[in-house]
């Protein structure tokens, strides 16, 4: 089943809208699971706060012990004292350790006067991350640090008040694990997702170039095919004194379509071949610019019918490879015969060659349309044609450079373009000398 665009289209935006709600409905599932452990945590933290509280009601001690400290930090006006900590210390610890709250903490004690509205700072750890306005610290949601009741009297209570510095920290550390695998799925889910579009569209593209590829592929072989099918029908229906020179004609017509037929077989046999591994390369001792002058005798005629001109200038000094003589008289011809047929223009082709530090360069450039800079990356493709301007004004299978690549890398070397729409390409091909 082939989709269409619209319905691609449909599919994708369909997706992106799961992801996007797959990825909210994480999110509110993390931040849900953060508020869950903050007050699972402060309700440890409230039950210890009770157990200290216990402690005070339960100690004459204690509840006096609390009075003569605040007087005497009071008295001298600072913030705590070296007893006061020690007691309040040797509570809250044991009592911390007891619930399994190991987190380091601040206590400040604030005073509740009966006669005014809110809590004082009385004393305790860093009054500057302690000191602010307390007016309901009964609800645990509100308040977000641990809360008791420690004495009561006639000219006020006073109240312990706990707080946790890395409160955050820790209760972010208690959903690290479900927050890492959520991340990795997200990223997972996001991957694939764009893995999938990725293939979609490069399944469009192969599936647009084979029709493509079908249609050219038909074309070719339809042309020789109805020629040599003419030229039979008129042998052999023709009349007994047929002219001698009319059979001619008629049987050149049909060798030179076979033959054209033939090459069109090769070049597809020979992508194959090359795709499927199953061919070797039979190298050998080459002159390059031997090879370079072979083709140009064959692509002579097709020139000159075209009034075109090809320049050579074969400035290498050292020309001689280790190549297959075939796939690289083949390379070369390709390229010509490509600078031709994207030529409108008299055609003006001008074949270079220089010195490589490890080999041979190659340049073949001519005054053809150009290639755009948009489709640069894609011309090397197999059954790759252009889709707008004059190029589909040529007929081919897109297999030309394909093949001329693959033969180049298989002789590890490379290829290169320079092309500017309305301006000329320029292939530049290296090989190296072994």
């Amino acid at each position: 089943m082939q989709l269409s665009k619209k319905a691609i289209t449909i599919v994708i935006g369909i997706a992106t809208v799961a992801l996007i709600g797959l990825s909210v409905l994480q999110v509110q599932n993390l931040r849900s699971s953060l508020k869950t452990n903050k007050q699972i945590f402060l309700q440890k933290v409230d039950l210890a706060a009770s157990q200290i509280a216990h402690e005070f009601v339960t100690s004459t001690y204690y509840a006096n012990e609390l009075n003569k400290s605040a007087s005497r930090v009071q008295q001298i006006n600072q913030l705590n004292d070296a007893e006061t900590d020690a007691l309040m210390t040797s509570i809250i610890d044991p009592i911390f350790d007891a619930n399994g709250i190991d987190l380091a903490y601040e206590y400040a004690v604030y005073m509740h006067k009966p006669e005014r509205e809110g809590f004082s700072f009385v004393m305790g750890d860093d009054g500057s991350s302690l000191d602010f306005e307390l007016k309901n610290c009964t609800n645990p949601q509100e308040r977000g640090h641990g809360w008791a009741n420690l004495t009561c009297s006639s000219g006020g209570n006073m109240h312990l008040a706990l707080f946790f510095p890395g409160q955050d920290a820790y209760v972010f550390a208690q959903s690290r694990g479900a927050l890492m695998l959520s991340i990795v799925f997200i990223v997972l889910l996001i991957g694939s997702f764009a893995y999938t579009l990725i293939v979609i569209r490069k399944q469009k593209r192969l599936s647009s170039i084979k029709n493509d590829f079908i249609n050219n592929l038909t074309h070719e072989f339809k042309t020789p095919i109805a020629s040599i099918s003419l030229a039979t029908s008129m042998l052999k229906n023709g009349d007994q004194k047929l002219e001698e020179h009319k059979k001619t004609n008629y049987l050149n017509l049909i060798d030179l379509e076979s033959k054209r037929l033939e090459g069109q077989v090769d070049k597809v046999l020979q992508i194959a071949m090359i795709d499927s591994g199953n061919f070797t390369l039979e190298k050998q001792h080459l002159d390059v610019h031997e090879v370079i002058n072979q083709v140009l005798e064959s692509v002579k005629l097709m020139v000159g019918k075209r009034n075109g001109n090809i320049s050579l200038q074969l400035n290498a000094s050292k020309s001689e490879v280790f190549a297959d003589r075939t796939h690289l008289l083949n390379i070369i011809y390709n390229l010509i015969d490509n600078a031709l047929k994207y030529t409108t223009n008299e055609p003006e082709i001008a074949i270079s060659t220089a010195d490589h530090p490890q080999g041979i360069e190659i340049s073949i450039k001519d005054n053809g349309i150009g290639i755009g800079e948009e489709i640069q990356s894609y011309i090397f493709d197999k059954f790759y044609r252009a889709e707008s301007g004059n190029i589909q004004n040529a007929k081919g299978f897109g297999l030309g450079l394909s093949y001329v690549k693959k033969i180049i890398e298989e002789h590890k070397g490379s290829i290169a373009l320079q092309s500017k729409l309305d301006q000329g390409s320029e292939f530049r091909l290296y090989f190296p000398f072994s």
